[in-house]
């Protein structure tokens, strides 16, 4: 005997009407809202996700410092000294010695210090444009080959120089100048042929700047004071580019060293000349720079901080109190 189930009856009577009834769907003005909302949320997230990965890259910024300052005081205990700022008439840069320290002896071992470097298929040539991301920081922005730049086909840029002096501002015109070979004339820690120790820096190393960040870009240049132009450029291993010392020519000793004399993020300041944009310590991390000091540590010193206190922190043997940062 068939039996009909009411229940069931009425299920599936509900169900047919459910299908019969018209389908409703997203107008026009509501999805252009949906769409609206989404935007405003993207746009509230996405300066919180760019300063999380700026923080990243300002902490592995300042890893690369931390990694650099320890080498040099590794090489200066195993040495009885700490690198040149740069060699002359050789033209070898203090990254260029500091190599096996930094894990790179294979690269070392190919390198002749004596130079030259702008010898195409030559060792030298081919470590100037071999990539060390260490030497690059990955807030700067920079490419990590410049094609045929002074003679070197893919030069790799550096966005770190070693510290020359606190009270010297120029590489060009009138003396003095940053790196001079006169100890008593570049009073930080690296300049031309120097064998700094750390007995000779008195004034304390955790308040002594032995290196520091600095831009690369080739698009800030100008008219320094010998009348030539210039571009603010920063490499390492080495260069045929720093030339003699005189006051009618120019040096570009801030290819490997620079000066707490000039105010941090000059770069930044269109008034300021072109050599303090190329010695200055500066950086794309907003507001601040990153040094490494004499003691091994890292920190970040503001854009704003006290050109007294700045050019304390330059010299190795000045004699002044600093006593803070800020």
């Amino acid at each position: 005997m068939n039996v009909k189930n009411p229940c069931l009856t009425s299920w599936q009577m509900s169900c047919r009407q459910l299908r019969d009834l018209p389908r409703s769907a997203f107008t026009l003005v509501e999805l252009l809202v949906v769409i609206a909302i989404i935007g405003i949320l993207i746009g509230m997230l996405l300066p919180a996700v760019q300063a999380v990965r700026e923080s990243a890259r300002r902490t592995q910024c300042l890893n690369n410092l931390k990694q650099m300052s320890l080498a040099l005081l590794n090489y200066e205990s195993t040495f009885g000294h700490l690198p040149p700022g740069y060699s002359y008439p050789a033209e070898a840069f203090w990254s260029a010695y500091l190599l096996p320290q930094l894990e790179q002896n294979n690269l070392y071992e190919t390198i002749d210090l004596e130079g030259p470097w702008i010898i195409s298929g030559s060792a030298n040539h081919d470590a100037c444009a071999s990539y060390i991301a260490l030497f690059q920081c990955p807030s700067s922005g920079v490419v990590e080959h410049e094609s045929n730049a002074q003679g070197i086909d893919g030069r790799v840029p550096c966005n770190y120089i070693a510290c020359a002096s606190g009270t010297n501002n120029r590489e060009s015109g009138e003396k003095p100048y940053v790196g001079d070979d006169d100890p008593q004339l570049s009073d930080g820690i690296f300049f031309e042929n120097s064998e700094t120790t750390l007995a000779q820096i008195i004034d304390g190393q955790s308040n002594t700047i032995m290196i520091g960040e600095a831009l690369h870009d080739f698009t800030l240049w100008g008219q320094d004071y010998a009348d030539s132009p210039e571009v603010v450029d920063h490499w390492y291993i080495g260069s045929n580019g720093l030339g003699p010392y005189s006051s009618d020519n120019s040096i570009d000793v801030s290819e490997a060293i620079g000066s707490a004399a000039c105010p941090i993020n000059a770069t930044q300041d269109e008034d300021s000349p072109i050599n303090d944009k190329e010695l200055c310590f500066s950086s794309r991390h907003p507001g601040v720079a990153q040094l490494g000091y004499a003691d091994g540590h890292a920190g970040n010193v503001r854009e704003t901080i006290d050109p007294v206190v700045l050019s304390a922190l330059g010299t190795r043997n000045g004699g002044e109190v600093v006593s803070s940062f800020d």
